[in-house]
């Protein structure tokens, strides 16, 4: 059986906001031009984009991993997400059915077709830390999509 998945995420009439976390001299540079590029972006290297705000967080290490300390919000038009969802493989991240050399095969076939990926990772609680103040922050109920 099929099932419909959605992601939650932060959108308005034109666009879906997007999370990455840079380096200073990309995000300096994506904030003076209003997009990604300079000397230090490879368009070539796959990055993941999250639209959970609180999956960005856990990732970044909450904006203290090394090169990650800048979180840029970016806003997608909506037609060229769907664009790119369309063009993507979802990756299966259950252990338990990624053995075998089936499964082996067929995920390579996958890489060698898809334009990106898409996986559905626990989603993660930004506002709602546990008793002792640690993270990773509390995981929800639900799933956040990560593209890559």
């Amino acid at each position: 059986a099929s099932r419909v998945q959605v992601f939650v995420g932060e959108w308005d009439a034109e666009t879906v906001s997007l999370y990455q976390a840079f380096n200073d001299a990309i995000a300096d540079y994506a904030v003076a031009n209003q997009r990604l590029g300079g000397p230090d972006f490879d368009p070539k290297r796959m990055t993941w984009v999250k639209p959970s705000f609180g999956w960005l967080l856990y990732r970044s290490g909450y904006g203290t991993k090394h090169g990650q300390n800048r979180l840029l919000k970016l806003k997608v038009p909506h037609a060229a997400l769907a664009s790119l969802l369309a063009k993507c493989t979802c990756v299966d991240t259950n252990k338990a059915t990624q053995r075998g050399a089936a499964a082996k095969a067929a995920k390579a076939t996958e890489d060698a077709t898809s334009a990106g990926r898409v996986q559905w990772d626990p989603e993660r609680d930004a506002t709602c830390p546990d008793e002792k103040r640690k993270e990773p922050r509390e995981m929800q109920r639900r799933r956040a999509i990560q593209i890559g």
